[in-house]
């Protein structure tokens, strides 16, 4: 299967993906969906990811692989608003169709692989701005507050069990591969799977649709994550540099705080 340092990054991945989802999604529902987007979709597998590549490979590696983060995230937004735009349609429409998606567009990016890393940037930011906009202003999808709702265990080892296993599975795929696949996988919409599929089953199509609207935007602290850590890792080494890249991170969503409560 791997080695024990592989073995161990799937462990955590998984750990960290489960608990990650779990309380972003329950965070969501007591909050309301301005809250549950920005919260969930703050760096988690990519954080692990970036990491244990750095310690398996090394920083400058970490530092390559990240050239394609920016690609990764534009092919999870549309991934996102896909889901979105199809969940009235049902779960199963909405997933399979984001999922093919996804793989079409990862297919034909891969033929332009070697392209520069602000080509990348720039795609990105055009396609997370581009979306929450259609889902702001055209598709007029409202935010929703609190959900009142009871848990229990079973409900929240699901969630966990799910999100966790669905992670894992792009950390695995994500093994074998270039530095460009690498970071697409680093990327993969796990997380936004997770909790689309999460707060559909739970508190219905409506209030998955809010919180993804949020995430379209909220995601581009995940870009500013890898932006940061292909300085950081080379320059300060890993740990000093996830720490970094993450504070950044967190506080580029805190700053776009306002947009959200504007409505843009």
């Amino acid at each position: 299967m791997g080695s024990p340092l592989f073995l161990q990054q799937l462990a955590l991945s998984i750990i960290v993906a489960g608990v990650w989802i779990t309380a972003a999604t329950v965070l969501s529902e007591r909050m309301g969906t301005k809250v549950g987007g920005m919260v969930g979709n703050l760096p988690s597998t990519i954080l692990t990811s970036l990491l244990f590549i750095g310690i398996t490979q090394s920083p400058e590696f970490v530092s390559e692989t990240t050239r394609t983060v920016p690609l990764g995230m534009f092919l999870s937004t549309m991934f996102l608003f896909t889901f979105i735009s199809l969940a009235k349609r049902g779960l199963l429409p909405a997933l399979s169709g984001s999922l093919i998606c996804w793989a079409a567009l990862a297919g034909f990016f891969a033929l332009f692989q070697d392209s520069a890393r602000i080509t990348w940037i720039i795609l990105y930011f055009a396609g997370a701005l581009g979306t929450y906009l259609l889902a702001e202003k055209v598709q007029k999808i409202p935010s929703l507050g609190k959900v009142k709702k009871h848990y229990s265990m079973g409900q929240i080892l699901f969630r966990a069990l799910f999100a966790g296993s669905v992670v894992g599975a792009s950390v695995v795929i994500a093994r074998a591969g270039s530095p460009f696949w690498a970071g697409i996988f680093a990327s993969f919409p796990a997380m936004m799977l997770s909790a689309m599929v999460i707060l559909t089953r739970s508190a219905g199509y409506p209030f998955a649709r809010a919180t993804g609207k949020i995430m379209l935007l909220a995601s581009t602290n995940i870009v500013i994550y890898s932006l940061v850590a292909s300085v950081t890792f080379p320059s300060v080494g890993i740990w000093y540099g996830t720490l970094i890249a993450y504070l950044v991170a967190a506080l580029w969503v805190w700053f776009l705080k306002p947009l959200f409560d504007k409505g843009l």
